[in-house]
């Protein structure tokens, strides 16, 4: 399984980096930046939770002891949270840096890309990443007020790109013809924190 999730990896991935690559006047990511890392949920499938258990195994034991010390934590803090939605750093985040950034998640690997769910009614909304509340990806054409993409704001802005939302939701990703080719089930899904 974890094989055939690789090479489904590297096809993905090669749709993704054309995707950065064409929406770059709007992508601010840069090492050093974690904010997406450091408020989540983290929603990973059982597959994407194994290979990155991988990634974990490859680590120092200094960095497991971090990493087995932030879930530690985390876990406590979830169990005194009445919540359903419980947001967290990611314990894979040490110095601001994914400590698996070759096994990361699909969520990691996606985000900060402008895209689009479509609901139960056939309704499609574009998402926008969370910092674009910090003034980074796609800020220069985000319109706080409405809380959508704006055309005026891009005419605006001068930038000749127009802002594009892909089909990249985790919905699409686990369920798309790349997966089905290599035979790919993702198994139960769940956030990251609660596979520990």
């Amino acid at each position: 399984m974890i094989e055939g999730y690789e090479k489904y990896l590297d096809k993905i991935g090669e749709h993704l980096q054309k995707f950065f690559a064409q929406q770059k006047p709007y992508i601010f990511c840069k090492e050093g930046c974690s904010f997406c890392c450091e408020f989540g949920e983290y929603p990973f499938s059982e597959v994407e939770f194994q290979y990155a258990m991988k990634g974990y195994d490859t680590l120092s034991e200094k960095e497991k002891n971090i990493i087995q010390k932030k879930i530690e934590k985390i876990k406590k803090e979830k169990e005194k949270t009445a919540t359903k939605e419980f947001m967290h750093e990611c314990p894979f985040l040490i110095d601001k840096k994914c400590s698996i950034y070759k096994y990361r998640g699909i969520i990691c690997r996606t985000h900060g890309l402008l895209f689009f769910t479509v609901d139960k009614n056939g309704e499609s909304k574009n998402k926008v990443p969370k910092c674009v509340h910090l003034g980074l990806n796609y800020s220069s054409v985000y319109d706080e007020a409405k809380g959508i993409i704006s055309s005026e704001l891009w005419r605006k802005s001068g930038i000749k790109t127009e802002p594009v939302a892909y089909n990249i939701g985790r919905k699409t990703l686990l369920n798309n013809n790349i997966a089905k080719e290599f035979g790919l089930d993702f198994g139960e899904e769940k956030a990251l924190i609660d596979w520990f």
